[in-house]
């Protein structure tokens, strides 16, 4: 089922491997250095101390303690993202979507247990922050005294180095090509640092499975509302059309026609059954409107009569395969969505493909299937923001997927998939 799918695709989402970046120090050493992965780690990991430092003053010099979910929770937002600057994808976000006041918000994210996984992950990174800072100091003091030793030379420091002394310039030239090595020691060791703190970072502040699972679910309860909402909004705009311009219309109509009969004159005459006949069919456009935003047969009959309904300019053909029943209901959001899809997809062949004939097929059980083929010129593009973008959004919208082929030339297939209740 749809779902399914996107529960995988929520998982592999935001679960990124967190081996990445030690493969790409298994990479040969050449390819390593000349790449952007060096740099890039060495970046990170001074972020890292920084933010590390940060929390240190904020928990003791600042004594901030009862505020560490707060702090926790905006350093968790900004390590998910910063795991990208790696070459990774962003962690997922594993707090569920809260509505309601400030005080509530607080209570639920203080019941999460990724509010403290975030807490935990703060205090380690205030914790290891001193020792990799003096060691990763102690590394850049040792680089620069090989680098710039011949500097030293010359401003009167000699440089110890166990039983050596390093007095002269020639001698102090000897040592700068070791430089060479500590810098790409010291590369790696960055890399290490940034690969680690990255791998707890993913480790502590992903989502878990439950956390995926409620998410899926906070997804089809909001899907579910926004469904509920369109039938609500769509049924008020019904009745508006009904019992408004639709009335409004009749008695014009009527009208006209009584101002006809009493009528002496033929050109007066003439003129008002003109008018009398434009009214009439502006009526009959909008019984056709009213009849598309809540066709009577479709909710008394079923997808299959409502879609038999469709046609006038093209002959709509519509057929059943297997798992099909003749006079099968299915939930109403579904459908709704059906025949909304169908409609479209006839009005589209009518507009835009010159159509003439148009076949809908119904087939499945659990799982419905809908096909939609015109003959017309094709050329329908989804990604050009057309009502058939529309459509897709219709079909996710209760857990369907619709796929659009439509090659120049024709002809156009609509496949719909999904369950047979929403």
């Amino acid at each position: 089922m749809v779902i399914t799918d996107m529960n995988r695709t929520i998982h592999s989402a935001d679960e990124p491997s967190p081996g990445a970046p030690w493969q790409r120090m298994r990479q040969s050493p050449l390819t390593y250095l000349l790449s952007a992965t060096p740099w890039r780690a060495a970046t990170y990991t001074g972020v890292t101390l920084i933010l590390g430092w940060l929390t240190i003053l904020v928990y003791i010099a600042i004594v901030l303690l009862p505020f560490v979910p707060a702090w926790a929770n905006l350093l968790g937002k900004i390590e998910r993202q910063r795991v990208r600057l790696l070459g990774l994808p962003e962690i997922g976000d594993p707090h569920r979507p809260v509505d309601g006041g400030f005080g509530m918000r607080i209570g639920v994210r203080l019941g999460e247990a990724s509010t403290w996984r975030e807490v935990v992950y703060t205090l380690v990174l205030a914790a290891v922050t001193p020792v990799l800072t003096l060691i990763l100091v102690l590394e850049g003091v040792v680089l620069g005294m090989f680098a710039l030793a011949p500097m030293f030379v010359v401003q009167d420091m000699p440089i110890e180095l166990g039983f050596w002394t390093v007095e002269s310039t020639a001698e102090a030239w000897m040592l700068v090509p070791i430089a060479i090595p500590l810098l790409i020691i010291t590369l790696y060791l960055w890399a290490v640092v940034a690969a680690a703190t990255a791998s707890i970072a993913i480790a502590l502040l992903g989502p878990r499975q439950e956390e995926l699972a409620a998410r899926v679910e906070a997804l089809e309860s909001s899907r579910g509302v926004l469904v509920d909402s369109f039938e609500v909004e769509r049924r008020r705009i019904e009745r508006d059309l009904h019992d408004g311009p639709q009335q409004e219309l009749v008695g014009a109509a009527m009208q006209l026609g009584e101002i006809a009969q009493m009528n002496d004159d033929p050109t007066v005459r003439t003129d008002v059954e003109a008018v009398q006949a434009r009214v009439e069919r502006a009526l009959s456009s909008l019984r056709d409107t009213v009849r598309d935003i809540h066709p009577q047969v479709l909710e008394d009959h079923g997808v299959e009569a409502a879609c038999a309904e469709l046609g006038g300019p093209v002959v709509v053909h519509v057929s059943v395969g297997d798992g099909w029943t003749p006079g099968r209901r299915l939930s109403g959001p579904v459908e709704r969505a059906l025949y909304y899809t169908a409609s479209e997809a006839v009005t589209n062949a009518v507009k835009h493909a010159a159509a003439s004939t148009v076949t809908i097929h119904l087939a499945g059980a659990d799982t419905v299937t809908m096909t939609v083929t015109d003959d017309g010129a094709g050329g329908a593009d989804v990604s050009a923001g057309s009502g058939l973008a529309g459509l897709v959004e219709r079909a996710e919208a209760v857990g369907a997927a619709l796929t659009v082929d439509s090659p120049t030339g024709g002809p156009t297939v609509l496949h719909w998939c999904g369950p047979s209740s929403s």
